[in-house]
Formats: structure tokens, sequence, C-alpha cells
């Protein structure tokens, strides 16, 4: 894959000339996972529907986020499931993944950064228009879009304008830090060579995964983070074992410090000064601190809204409040609900089931479960983080059960069946974690901790949605020898 600066992220086809209308039943701004489903499923609905996309058409995910991120680091996964089972590892010859092999599957997955491939045939075959450049609202279901030649035009929706333009990455407030040409994450997954010495500003998903997958590379790994813990959104005890995993593999972590100021030095390494006064030479930063709301040059002021990053609010349906008569809506990343790729194509579904229902003239009330609202977005949200070993959660954590004033109480278990045997010689416990509300014993929240537990996490994420009790899940026995008989494990814990 071409490095990240050279990508050209303005193709020359569906210009603005190609439109054959100026006016459409909906107006998606943006192409990734929210506007491709809204736009899909409105047409399929019988409404018209155009998608404007000032760069690659389908977003990070495809090319830069998910997808490359987890090409990158399913090969050592991969790797070290074989030499943890007798009759694999003899076979083996060699120690590392082979990094350039890697990185030409990568490469193949993401198409060389070629949205002509897959994306763009995707959009015209769901019958959904497409036109490059950027969207602007000047008024009341109305959107200005400018080419990257200057060229303009506007259109007007007959229903709906629907954002959808995700975010983008925050950059810290560090002196030295922009001129020291850091990477950020698009950079470091379409990067095509391994830096000796890799340090990573932030201890989020974004980041663990990253040092994971470069320690895997060769390189050696610092994590710089200002929490007490990695991995903060999660359960603290799920990051603290990854971190015990890694620090095992020789990465070296700062927790609770700052980065005061980085140094592009005449040799081309990096210097960051700490806030403990330590200062570290490496070949590379990567800034992965976080990210915000792509709003601005979206026309949100002239609504009263802000530009300033911050997340549109909006309601159960993606309406964005502030706005009168229900005609625009803000799907994905932007609102700030639920900032992940699973959950864009959840909201693709409720905004465009919103919009064909107001279209029809029978808008619904917001309700639990109703297929207008996005529940979700409260009840249970699950997460993967592929790290070493991998994060699986879902729902509240003890931190968030206890912000929003829930009585709960924690069922912990080791990840440790036959099934788990069976997948690996020396197969380590890993960590399960329930937290059921008291009184109820309805379950809120789930974790895994271990190798092999993403697939343990629809399961709970069904009982969260479903309102399920313990005495229920008791009833649904797990097939053996399988990992999912860590359920029966963390019933046993509860006293079932």
């Amino acid at each position: 894959m071409p490095e990240y600066s050279t990508i050209n992220l303005h193709p020359s086809s569906h210009p603005i000339s190609s439109l054959k209308t100026h006016t459409y039943d909906v107006i998606c701004i943006g192409s990734g996972w929210a506007g491709r489903v809204t736009a899909a499923r409105v047409v399929k609905a019988g409404l018209t529907a155009v998608i404007i996309e000032n760069e690659l058409v389908g977003g990070d995910c495809p090319f830069w986020a998910c997808v490359p991120s987890k090409v990158l680091l399913r090969s050592n996964e991969t790797l070290e499931a074989a030499k943890a089972v007798g009759g694999a590892k003899e076979r083996i010859i060699g120690d590392g993944v082979d990094v350039e092999g890697l990185f030409k599957r990568r490469d193949q997955m993401t198409a060389g950064g070629d949205d002509g491939q897959v994306l763009v045939p995707t959009v015209e075959s769901s019958g959904a228009h497409l036109v490059r450049g950027t969207g602007r609202l000047v008024g009341v279901k109305r959107v200005e879009v400018k080419s990257w030649n200057g060229e303009t035009v506007e259109l007007d929706a007959v229903h709906a304008v629907v954002l959808c333009t995700g975010s983008h990455p925050v950059v810290p407030d560090v002196p030295g830090l922009n001129e020291a040409n850091p990477w950020f994450p698009r950079d470091a997954t379409s990067a095509s060579k391994v830096p000796e010495h890799l340090v990573i500003l932030g201890a989020g998903a974004v980041g663990c995964e990253m040092a994971t997958a470069y320690l895997s590379f060769g390189a050696t790994v610092t994590l710089i983070t200002t929490s007490k813990e990695i991995l903060p959104k999660i359960d603290p005890e799920a990051g603290k074992l990854v971190r015990e995993r890694l620090v095992n593999r020789n990465m070296q972590f700062y927790l609770s410090t700052e980065v005061v100021r980085v140094t592009r030095e005449a040799t081309n390494s990096v210097k960051v000064e700490l806030s403990n006064g330590e200062v570290i030479s490496a070949t590379e930063i990567l800034v992965a601190a976080g990210r915000k709301a792509s709003t601005s040059g979206l026309g949100l002021d002239i609504f009263g809204l802000s530009t300033d990053g911050s997340a549109i609010p909006v309601d159960e349906s993606l309406c964005v409040e502030a706005v009168p008569n229900r005609w625009l809506y803000a799907a994905g990343d932007i609102n700030g609900r639920s900032p992940l790729t699973h959950m864009c194509k959840y909201h693709g579904r409720i905004a465009s089931q919103a919009i064909i229902a107001a279209a029809r003239g029978t808008p619904r009330p917001h309700k639990d479960l109703d297929n207008t609202s996005a529940v979700a977005d409260h009840a249970g949200i699950p997460q993967v983080v592929f790290t070493d070993p991998i994060v699986a959660s879902v729902g509240l954590t003890r931190t968030m059960a206890l912000a929003v004033g829930k009585s709960v109480r924690e069922i912990t278990a080791p990840v440790k069946t036959v099934g788990a045997m069976i997948h690996a010689d020396g197969y380590q416990d890993g960590w399960a974690q329930w937290i059921v509300e008291d009184g109820s014993n309805k379950l809120l929240g789930a974790t895994f901790v271990g190798s092999d537990v993403t697939d343990l996490l629809h399961a709970s994420t069904v009982a969260i949605i479903g309102g399920m009790r313990l005495e229920q899940l008791a009833h649904a026995v797990p097939s053996f020898p399988t990992l999912s008989e860590v359920y029966l494990n963390l019933l046993e814990a509860a006293g079932f």
C-alpha cells in the first residue's frame, strides 16, 4: 500500500457534472458505514439518495482503521496460536512474522488505497448516487457540494440530510509535536517500514493495538499515557492484564505521565521529554490520543450548532434535536454516542428506518427496542480490542455502573475450559467478568480477556439487550468442548 502521504484522496471519478438531478429524498454527507447503510436502505424502500464524499469512499475503516489494523495483528495471532499446539509448532521454521508478507496481505485487503475496486461498486449497486466533493449545509434541507477543482452545486433534500462525516484524531497541545511530523493512526496502518523504536502517545484501543502489532514486527515500543491504566474505558483489571503480558514481551509503559515536549532531531530521530524528567529517543512517535467529531466546514453554525469537534446531540432516532422539523440527522462517530464501526452500521439502520417512517407519514414514538430507536447505545455497546491478550467487552463496567447509580455486583471467573486447553497447550487462564444488577439479577456488562475470546462476547450482548437474568442464563447450556463453557465458570461463581 502506498504511504499515506502519497495516496490520492480525491479520485476524478463521480464529479459534480455526473449528477443527473439536484434533488434527492435523502442526502448523506459522508460515505462511511453510517452513510452507506443509510443510503442503501432508503433506496431499497423506494426513496432516492445521494452520498457526498470528500475523500476515499468508505472512510477510514477499509483503508486506515479497522481492516488494516486487524490484518496487521492477525499474522502474529495465527503464528502464536500455531506455536502453542503440539503437532503444529514442530513445523514452524524461523521466528517472528514475515513483515514483508504481512504488508503485502494488508495491501490486498485494503485494495492498495483504491476505492474503485470494491467500495464505489458497492454504493452504485445499492442504487444510491455518489458525488465527490465537500458537503456543507447552506439552508433547510439544502447542501452545497464543492469539488476539489472548484466546481460547486447545490442539492435539495425532500425528506432528510444525514451527517455521517465521522471523526478525526485529537492532537494534544504539546510543544514541538506538530513540528516533529508525528505519525497518526493512518500513518501507522499504512507504513511499509518498521521503525526501530516507536513511541506511542495514548493508551486507548488504537494505541494499544498498534503497540501490539509493532512489537510483533520486532520494533522496540514505548507507550506513554496520562491515565492510571491502559485501556481506561474498559475495566481496570482488563487493562492491567494486557499491560502485564506486553511487559513480559519487553514493552515499556509510562502511566500517569505527560509528554512536555517533542523535538525532531537533525538525525531524524525524535526526542520525547516526559513530565517525570526522563527523555526518550525514538525513531517515530505515533499520536493515538483519541478522536473528535468531524464537524468543521459542515455549515452547522447557521443552525446554532458547534463546529469545534464536540459531538452533535441527537435524540433516540439520531435526529438532531436543536434543528426544527426533524429533517437533520447525525449518525456514527459525529454524534459521539458509540464511535465504533459496527455501531455506525447500526446507526445507519436506525436513522434510515426513522427517515422511511417519517417519509411514509408514520413516524413512531421512541420506546425500548423500537426499530427507530438506538437503544443499544445505552445498554450494550460491544467492543473487541485485539491486543495480546484480546479484550472483549460489552455493556457497563463497574465504574460506569456506579456513575449512573446502579447497585451491582461483580462476578469473575477464569477463562479456563477443556475447550481452551484443546485450543492451546498451556492456555493462559485469562479472565472473565459479569456486572449484574442487584435485586433483579439482570446482566448489565461483561468483559473477557484472553486468547480467542472474541466470539464469547455476542452471547452476553444478546443477554444484555434482552434483559436476561442469571436464572435464565443458567439454562443456556454451552457446547462441550468449547471456550463458551466459561459461562459455566461464571454461573458457578455466581452461585448457580
